[in-house]
């Protein structure tokens, strides 16, 4: 049996790269998982430069947005927003993203009369400013649920193990890569010896 060393030497090459692409999906993943969860962690108060980050709980927005999206808000002041805006505010103890149907003045005080999508009807009350977390830029699909699995302790904890047995699976694909390097330098040295021997 014979190798063709630069055959060889490609495969290894794109093998490497690869693995290199591989590793870096998963370290992008990681930070944005990290970066998402972090957001979410804090009091929904808080944000992190401007940026709020929501599950998407129910269905009154399809097909805008669809259960367990997650929605990504931008704090705004009132002269940035426009009647069509989505808008992400606190009602009651919900918080919601509906689109501006309309603007409106009580007494001096700007009001957002909003309804989702999906619903027939306004909601029944209108928006104060003060309410309003933002306006919805975009939303990144089905990545909510994503998210609530990894919040729960449980979900955390098999995210992790998951990380390790993958790093546990590259390592050994890396040791047996070595090996077989190992065992094809060993076979082009004695090829060369054999040479060498019949040229002598």
């Amino acid at each position: 049996m014979e190798y063709d060393v630069e055959k060889i030497s490609h495969k290894i090459k794109n093998k490497k790269r690869t693995k290199k692409i591989v590793k870096f999906i998963i370290l992008i993943i990681l930070i944005v998982l990290f970066i998402v969860n972090l957001i979410l962690s804090i009091e929904e108060e808080k944000h992190i430069f401007g940026i709020y980050m929501f599950n998407i709980v129910s269905e009154s927005m399809e097909p805008t947005f669809y259960k367990d999206d997650l929605a990504v808000v931008k704090s705004c002041n009132t002269e940035e927003l426009k009647e069509g805006d989505i808008i992400t505010f606190k009602q009651e103890d919900r918080v919601i993203s509906h689109r501006i149907e309309d603007i409106t003045k009580e007494k001096g005080e700007v009001k957002f009369i909003t309804k989702g999508d999906n619903n027939e009807v306004e909601d029944k009350e209108p928006v104060d400013m003060q309410n309003i977390y933002g306006k919805a830029v975009f939303v990144i699909p089905k990545v909510g649920k994503i998210v609530n699995y990894i919040q729960n302790v449980r979900g955390f904890v098999n995210v992790c193990i998951l990380i390790v047995i993958i790093c546990i699976l590259i390592n050994f694909r890396d040791n047996v890569i070595n090996s077989r390097k190992i065992k094809r330098k060993k076979y082009e040295i004695k090829k060369l010896r054999d040479n060498y021997k019949i040229e002598g």
